[in-house]
């Protein structure tokens, strides 16, 4: 038997979706994309959603709207994945690395309040599996100092913080549909917002800089813009996933408990906070270990599937740093482990990575 870590799930209408998109022949975005935009919309309860390629070129989008770019800072903190700092250089924007709270893995407010600076622009708080930030304190923060908030709430679909959907603060936020997403359309992002303005925006610049769709011959383009579109084939699938999402928040709930009850007391093993952030629902069940080479090798033979957390990014490349100044997110990438949480994972299979976790460490 083997036990995926993770895997995107089809629903089995997805065909028929398609088929209605290509008996449409439009097959760009349009009506379908529409459609979609308006459910997830309706989902988190925002005003506008704006569908594009990727969760990276939402965040991009959410600062380019906002006239966030060259010779601006934008704070992001140093544990997440590579996409969050990508999208301020896609902006044009120079990203501040800050370090992370141990409860949580989200960013640092007290960190954030000493990298201020007089070119920082905005924050981009990042949901880290779907756990939201401390929105309570870094709204006020960012009202404080004048600056944008931005949420990175790419594996926070259907997640809840102080009784607000994720997806509901700051200016904007964005989701990814990437294929390891509760919602795939194989790649695919949405930037939501209650700004009406910033929408607007967004729409021109995801779009060649046009106020409506053109035929792409004389067409005005009033500003400059980019080639940001989704595509009516994409949301085809996304609709079809779409009509799971309740099932499968509620599966994750269960699997999160499931897991949590069964590892409790376990040595060598800890699981992430989630204090004040009722209603969470995470992207993959997350755990912090002792000689974590050693579990995934074990597990490995056991043909049971796991991920390691991200590389801090002041160690990746384009963000080198200095080593030291980012204690927190250090030590959590290097004893972070993701363990099977595929969208089907059965109480035995959970089961069973439980018993080889717990022979492990108690052995």
């Amino acid at each position: 038997m083997t036990i995926p870590w993770y895997e995107p799930q089809m629903t089995g209408d997805e065909v028929v979706y398609l088929k209605d998109a290509l008996d449409r022949n439009f097959i760009n975005d349009g009506p379908l994309t529409q459609e979609f935009e308006a459910k997830i919309a309706n989902f988190i309860g925002v005003g506008h959603a704006v569908a594009v390629p990727s969760g990276t070129t939402a965040l991009a989008l959410g600062l380019m709207s906002t006239g966030i770019g060259q010779g601006d800072e934008v704070i992001v903190p140093n544990f997440t994945f590579i996409a969050t700092a990508n999208a301020v250089r896609l902006a044009g924007a120079e990203p501040v690395l800050v370090d992370i709270d141990t409860t949580d893995f989200n960013i640092s407010v007290p960190s954030v309040r000493s990298a201020i600076t007089k070119r920082t622009k905005a924050i981009i708080a990042v949901d880290v599996n779907g756990r939201g930030a401390n929105y309570i304190e870094l709204e006020p923060l960012c009202k404080e100092f004048g600056l944008r908030l931005f949420c990175d709430s790419a594996e926070a679909l259907g997640s809840m913080y102080a009784g607000r959907m994720l997806g509901t603060f700051g200016d904007a936020a964005a989701f990814s549909f990437s294929a390891n997403k509760t919602l795939t359309t194989g790649q695919g992002g949405m930037l939501v917002t209650n700004n009406e303005e910033l929408a607007v925006r967004a729409r021109q610049i995801k779009d060649q800089g046009r106020l409506k769709r053109g035929s792409g011959g004389d067409d005005l383009h009033p500003t400059r813009g980019f080639n940001f579109k989704f595509t009516d084939l994409q949301a085809a699938v996304g609709l079809a996933q779409f009509r799971k999402l309740p099932e499968r928040i509620e599966r994750a709930r269960k699997r999160d408990a499931l897991y949590g009850e069964l590892l409790a007391g376990c040595p060598e093993l800890a699981f992430p906070k989630s204090s004040g952030k009722d209603g969470a629902v995470l992207q993959w069940t997350d755990v912090l270990v002792s000689d974590r080479p050693e579990l995934i090798t074990r597990l490995e033979m056991n043909r049971m599937g796991t991920r390691a957390f991200w590389f801090p990014l002041n160690s990746q490349k384009p963000y080198l740093g200095q080593v030291g100044k980012f204690p927190v997110s250090e030590k959590v990438s290097a004893r972070g482990l993701w363990l099977p949480s595929y969208f089907e994972i059965s109480q035995q299979e959970i089961e069973a990575v439980v018993n080889v976790v717990r022979s492990y460490f108690e052995g």
